[in-house]
């Protein structure tokens, strides 16, 4: 699996850095979400992906119930999508229709991955690890939180990665 995130890694680091990623997580309605706060690495003997997802979003129902999600490493013509997701609720309304974006099922894992999207990771969860209040510098907290409605970040283990 080493191999695997090593061939990958520039692009999924490039993606987030530039333009996004979707992140899919839920079995029977599934919920698209725009990602660009996330890290690939090694935790654990493992190739782990952490990503940050607010208490108030549905994908955080979906991931803290089911343990699994995908990332979707999005083509560039999918930049305005992204923003356009990144902009919605999964509570409100389902995005795959909504941006006609196409769900496919994962290999591994009881979710989808976008059919849309180059490269996709397969991801089981290991930890959640709630950000609280005093536990970010404060240069942090004031740039990036208003209130405190703080991120809670997701490990979780990288079981696959693949092109479609």
């Amino acid at each position: 699996m080493f191999n695997k995130v090593e061939k990958y890694s520039h692009e999924i680091n490039e993606s987030l850095r530039n333009h996004g990623a979707l992140l899919v997580s839920g079995s029977e309605k599934p919920n698209i979400m725009a990602v660009s706060w996330g890290a690939l690495g090694y935790f654990w003997a493992k190739p782990v992906f952490v990503v940050a997802v607010r208490k108030t979003h549905l994908s955080y129902k979906l991931i803290d119930e089911s343990k699994v999600f995908t990332i979707n490493i999005a083509r560039r013509d999918l930049h305005d999508a992204i923003m356009k997701i990144a902009m919605s609720s999964g509570y409100d309304v389902n995005k795959f229709s909504e941006f006609n974006l196409h769900p496919v099922k994962a290999k591994n894992i009881d979710t989808y991955i976008v059919g849309d999207c180059n490269v996709h990771i397969e991801c089981r969860l290991l930890l959640k690890s709630e950000i609280t209040d005093g536990s970010l510098a404060p240069e942090v907290a004031n740039d990036f939180y208003d209130g405190h409605d703080y991120h809670t970040l997701f490990f979780a283990e990288v079981l696959d990665v693949y092109e479609s």
